[in-house]
């Protein structure tokens, strides 16, 4: 009965595991709509350089978006004033993108300077209105107006002057303007891309604060969480330290927070640190190059039958050059390295998602879920790929995808903890049984059980030798060599352990036997596994594999090593005269193998077959390969 309860307490919680795991991923969808949809400005094109914002514009109580065309001076630095009165001919670009998107009739180059100008009217006079500067590439100083409202590094029409600086900023408009202007001097000579990346948005200066106030206390939580889950998979690596997944999974976690870290509105943390704008934009690069391999190593530890090791291996070195060019090239370059690396890293997601559904269908234990928290954690990855490049505006999503896949892996972790907790609550309950057994039939049949357990023992033993050594010899018989053949396959195959097995045949032993006697050819039988086994090493196996033929297994043998042994049992064989007094000259051929990737003992075995077939054709008393 007790077992029984403990069996449904079991189900219960699993039940309740998985119910908690979907109502908290549910949990998800408040945080999406609100910072993917419910927070998104609406959009407000821009004609000719100019915008008129309604009232009605701001009803929704979103900002807006300052996009459509904006006035632009292309590899012109000017003051608010020269623009008013200036002769010379402005363009229209778009108010995001960059100055060098594929959104704009005209090309320029990544590198240079240009100035953006906007003519705002507005139908009520501003009351509390501000605008939220995003990231812009790599300097500039804003006017509105005439008045320098915010900058971020050196603005400068000469490259070796150019400094480049992160300086998101949150400006009040003043109060009781009913027109104004935005003008925005930008110089780009350490980016791959120049100007204006988002839009400027407008909008009430409190709704505005409190987005950005929004924005990093998700991102605080997210790091918080990241950092703990990392410490708890440091100590238990500490606590099990051949378990290397732990510690892979605590590097991913602090790579991923790592990016959080440095995305663009926490950047105001890192912005004051020597070489704000280079390192910032360095450890975000790096983040990313670095956390796809490690986030397909950690799945790959996890599930290595799924998994291709050459594949992996290629992505692990493509990832590694990735990384490198980032740590020791000028960040100018780093538009070109990330075009390709997202189609990488997009590959590399659907072959893991790809994986974990084999391993889900394998029945690997938590597959299942880890592969929904992959699948969120990937979609949302792709949605900001898609997002960052324009493609959709749907917002940026994976940093609540990371909190996603933590919890898939917690639960998977949690999961197999209590599986090993209820399997060691059935061990213990069944042997506290055992044990009660045992005292009962130890206090009424103590000698009978005495008895019989030294009867038992002794036909086990009887048994296992009959079963597993040659009677003549005394050494293993191919049943006995079974379980230590299997062995050294397992070892190869998780650890790439090498092994190779002999074949070694005494020539002319039919000749033998009909010369001098079955008797004599039992007695060389025998000498010759004496003479095997003495030169063998501890850890080496001997079998008996058919008539005169015997198989040597030599674990943590290379084919040189084992041609060396081998040679060495064929000398000492044929060393001297066998079966005194009549003294029968003999000498031995041997086939050696070594074991490949793709093998079965068959194929293996086939092959030192052949090379005992080899050497027999060629004349006998030799070691073949």
């Amino acid at each position: 009965m007790a077992v029984l309860r403990k069996f449904h307490m079991a189900i219960w919680s699993k039940a309740l595991s998985i119910a908690l795991f979907f109502v908290t991923m549910l949990l998800f969808l408040p945080l999406i709509y609100h910072f993917g949809i419910a927070l998104q400005p609406a959009t407000k094109q821009a004609f000719d350089g100019q915008v008129t914002i309604q009232t009605s514009d701001f009803s929704q109580g979103k900002g807006l978006a300052l996009d459509g065309d904006w006035s632009f001076f292309w590899q012109q630095l000017l003051e608010p004033e020269q623009i008013s009165g200036t002769t010379k001919k402005s363009t229209l670009i778009k108010g995001s993108g960059g100055w060098q998107s594929g959104k704009h009739d005209l090309n320029y180059d990544a590198i240079g300077f240009a100035t953006y100008h906007l003519d705002v009217a507005l139908q009520q006079a501003a009351s509390n209105l501000a605008i939220r500067i995003p990231q812009i590439e790599s300097a500039y100083r804003l006017y509105i107006d005439t008045e320098l409202m915010a900058s971020g590094g050196l603005v400068t029409d000469y490259l070796s002057a150019g400094k480049p600086g992160y300086n998101t900023a949150i400006v009040r408009i003043p109060d009781g303007l009913k027109a104004f202007s935005i003008t925005i001097q930008v110089s780009n000579y350490h980016s791959s891309w120049g100007g204006l990346w988002e839009p400027i948005v407008l909008g009430d200066a409190d709704s505005l604060h409190t987005l950005q106030r929004d924005k990093v206390a998700l991102s605080l939580f997210i790091m918080g969480a990241l950092l703990i889950t990392a410490i708890h998979s440091l100590i238990q690596f500490f606590l099990r330290p051949t378990d290397n997944i732990p510690l892979v999974f605590a590097c991913l976690c602090l790579l991923l927070f790592l990016r959080e870290f440095t995305i663009e509105h926490m950047t105001f943390a890192l912005s004051a640190l020597s070489g704000g704008f280079v390192l910032i934009t360095k450890l975000n690069f790096f983040s990313f190059y670095a956390g796809i391999p490690t986030a397909l190593y950690f799945f790959h530890l996890s599930y290595y039958q799924e998994f291709h090791r050459k594949y992996c291996s290629f992505v692990y070195i493509l990832c590694v050059i990735f990384s490198a060019f980032v740590l020791f090239f000028p960040t100018r370059y780093f538009g070109i390295s990330l075009v390709m690396f997202e189609v990488i890293a997009v590959i590399v997601m659907f072959y893991i998602l790809q994986r974990m559904w084999v391993a889900m269908k394998n029945g690997q234990k938590g597959a299942g879920v880890m592969l929904i928290g992959s699948v969120i954690a990937f979609a949302f990855a792709v949605n900001d790929i898609l997002n960052v490049s324009g493609v959709i505006t749907t917002g940026r999503f994976f940093s609540l995808g990371i909190v996603g896949f933590i919890m898939s892996q917690s639960f998977v972790t949690n999961t197999r903890f209590n599986h090993l907790i209820s399997n060691n609550d059935i061990l213990t309950d069944k042997l506290k049984e055992r044990n009660a057994d045992l005292e009962l039939l130890g206090e009424l049949l103590e000698t009978k059980v005495e008895q019989r357990t030294r009867q038992l023992k002794l036909a086990n033993i009887e048994l296992k030798a009959l079963a597993n050594n040659d009677p003549l010899t005394n050494v293993f018989n191919r049943h006995g060599l079974q379980q230590f053949i299997q062995a050294a396959f397992e070892r190869y195959r998780r650890s790439q352990e090498l092994f190779c097995i002999v074949l070694i045949d005494f020539d002319h032993f039919k000749d033998i036997n009909d010369t001098y006697g079955h008797d004599v050819g039992d007695i060389v039988l025998l000498t010759g596994a004496d003479l095997i086994k003495a030169g063998i090493r501890e850890q080496d196996k001997l079998a008996r594999w058919g008539g005169e033929e015997f198989l040597v297994l030599l674990p943590n043998t290379d084919l040189q090593g084992a041609l060396a042994i081998s040679n060495k049992l064929k000398n000492a064989i044929c060393a001297k005269p066998i079966g005194q007094p009549i003294g029968v000259e003999v000498s031995v051929t041997g086939g050696v193998a070594l074991v490949n990737q793709d093998d079965t003992f068959d194929t293996l075995f086939k092959r030192a077959d052949d090379a005992l077939y080899q050497g027999k054709q060629n004349g006998r008393n030799q070691i073949c390969s």
